[in-house]
C-alpha cells in the first residue's frame, strides 16, 4: 500500500509539472528520453570532465516548444546521476549574462549537489576545514585573476555565527563591502587583509568567484561544476555592447576558446529565433549589419585584434556541428512519449485512462511537442471529469508568450 501511494504521489507531481509547463527531474525519469542521441554527446562531455579534462561546452538550437527546457532537464538529471554539482538558471529581465560578476549570484546560488534538495555548497563546505585547504588546487598561487574570493573562503573557516553566514554569502555573489571584508579578516585572523597589486572589480574580476567555486565543488568530493542556461536567445534582446559582453562571457564559459582552467561545463539552449532574427538580420534598429558581422568589428573597436578573432570563432562554434539542433520528434517517439503520459494520469488519478493516441497526434498536427502534451493532459482531464472525450484544438491550448517588450534589459553601457 506504501508503495502504491508513493507511486501515486510520483505520478501526480509529474502530471502537474507537465501541466504547469515545467518539466522536472521526476518528469525526465517517469517519462522516455526525448533527445537519446543529445544525452549520450552529453554524457561523454561530462566523462571527459570527470576525467579532469575541461570540455568544450554546447548550445542546444531548437524552436520554441519543441523540448529544449525538457532537454535541459534531463540533461541536469544525468549530470546530479554522475556526481556533479549543478547549476540551472534561466535568462530573463532579471537574470542576464552580460555582467559576469552578477550573472555569478544566479548561478552560485542555484547550485544543487547529488542527494541534497538544499540549494548552495554550505553543507559540503562546512564539512571542511581551513587545515584541508593545502589538498585542494585554492591556493595555488596564481590561480584566480584575483585572489580576494579565496581570502574571503579561508576566512570563511575562523568564523562563525553572522560573521560567517555574510562570509558566505559573499562567496554566494553577494559582495560584502571591503571595508567589511577588512575587519572581518582582522577580526579573526589578528592581522590585515593582504595587499594585492589592484583592487577587486566586479566587471573586470567576476571570473575569480567562477574560478574559486568551482575549486570549491570539486574540493568538496563533486566530480565538477555544470552550469546549465536556459533561454539563451534573450540575449539578443540586450544593447549592442550588452551583447559583445555576454558572447565573451559565454565564450569563456562555453570554453570555445580553450581557455577554461577550472571544472566547468556549460550548456545553453537557444531558440532558433536568435540566429534569424539576430545573428543574420539586416532588421536591428538604426543599423543595416547582423551581429555575425557587427560585434567582431565592435570588438576591434573596443578591444582589439585578438577579440575580434575571439569573437568570430564564437560564432563560426556556435553554428556548426559542436552545437545540436533539435528535430521534430519523429510520430514513433511521439506516440511513446503520450503513451507514458496516459499511463501516468492513469496512476495520478487512479482509474482507467484511455486515449486513442494516434487521432490525437491526427488532430493536432504539425505543432511543437509542448502542444502535443498539453493537448493529450486536457482531453484526459476532461475524460476524467466529465467522462466525455474531446480532444482540444490546438489553437485553443493556451501558450505562455516569448515576446517582451522593448526595453527588455536596462543596462549601463558604460560599465
Amino acid at each position: 500500500m506504501q508503495e502504491y501511494d508513493n507511486n501515486r504521489k510520483q505520478a501526480i507531481s509529474v502530471v502537474e509539472s507537465l501541466r504547469a509547463g515545467i518539466p522536472t527531474r521526476a518528469s525526465t525519469r517517469e517519462l522516455s528520453d526525448l533527445r537519446p542521441s543529445l544525452t549520450k554527446l552529453i554524457k561523454q562531455d561530462l566523462a571527459q570532465l570527470a576525467q579532469g579534462n575541461i570540455p568544450q561546452g554546447r548550445l542546444v538550437w531548437g524552436a520554441y516548444g519543441q523540448g529544449k527546457t525538457h532537454a535541459l532537464t534531463t540533461i541536469e538529471h544525468v549530470a546530479l546521476d554522475l556526481g556533479f554539482a549543478v547549476s540551472r538558471v534561466s535568462l530573463s529581465r532579471e537574470v542576464s549574462c552580460h555582467h559576469l560578476f552578477n550573472f555569478y549570484g544566479r548561478v552560485a546560488s542555484a547550485i544543487r549537489t547529488p542527494n541534497s534538495q538544499i540549494f548552495g555548497i554550505q553543507p559540503a563546505l562546512d564539512k571542511k576545514a581551513s587545515g584541508d585547504l593545502p589538498d585542494s588546487r585554492i591556493q595555488e598561487p596564481n590561480r584566480y585573476i584575483h585572489p580576494l574570493p579565496a581570502f574571503v573562503l579561508e576566512d570563511y573557516f575562523y568564523t562563525t555565527g553572522e560573521e560567517q553566514d555574510l562570509l558566505y554569502g559573499d562567496l554566494m555573489g553577494t559582495r560584502l563591502a571591503m571595508p567589511d571584508l577588512r575587519r572581518i579578516h582582522r577580526a579573526c585572523r589578528g592581522e590585515p587583509l593582504p595587499k594585492v597589486e589592484s583592487n577587486f572589480g566586479v566587471k573586470k574580476h567576476g571570473s575569480a568567484y567562477f574560478g574559486l567555486m568551482a575549486d570549491v565543488i570539486a574540493w568538496c568530493g563533486y566530480k565538477g561544476w555544470v552550469i546549465l542556461i536556459d533561454e539563451v536567445e534573450l540575449i539578443g534582446r540586450l544593447g549592442k555592447v550588452g551583447r559583445l559582453d555576454a558572447y565573451q562571457n559565454l565564450n569563456w564559459l562555453l570554453n570555445w576558446s580553450k581557455t577554461m582552467p577550472y571544472p566547468i561545463y556549460t550548456v545553453g539552449v537557444v531558440a532558433s529565433s536568435l540566429r534569424s532574427d539576430v545573428w543574420f538580420s539586416s532588421d536591428l534598429p538604426g543599423s543595416a549589419k547582423n551581429d555575425v558581422s557587427q560585434i567582431p568589428e565592435l570588438a576591434a573597436q573596443k578591444l582589439g585584434q585578438n577579440a575580434e578573432a575571439e569573437m568570430k570563432k564564437f560564432f563560426e562554434t556556435a553554428i556548426s556541428n559542436q552545437c545540436p539542433t533539435t528535430e521534430p520528434l519523429a510520430q514513433g517517439e511521439l506516440i511513446k512519449l503520450l503513451e507514458s503520459l496516459v499511463e501516468l494520469h492513469r496512476i495520478a488519478y487512479a482509474w482507467d485512462a484511455q486515449l486513442d493516441i494516434r487521432k490525437l497526434i491526427q488532430h493536432i498536427g504539425s505543432q511543437p511537442v509542448r502542444t502535443h502534451i498539453r493537448a493529450a493532459l486536457e482531453a484526459l482531464d476532461i475524460d476524467y471529469t466529465y467522462k466525455e472525450i474531446i480532444i482540444p484544438e490546438a489553437n485553443n491550448l493556451v501558450e505562455g508568450s516569448v515576446e517582451e517588450e522593448d526595453g527588455f534589459f536596462q543596462e549601463n553601457e558604460q560599465e
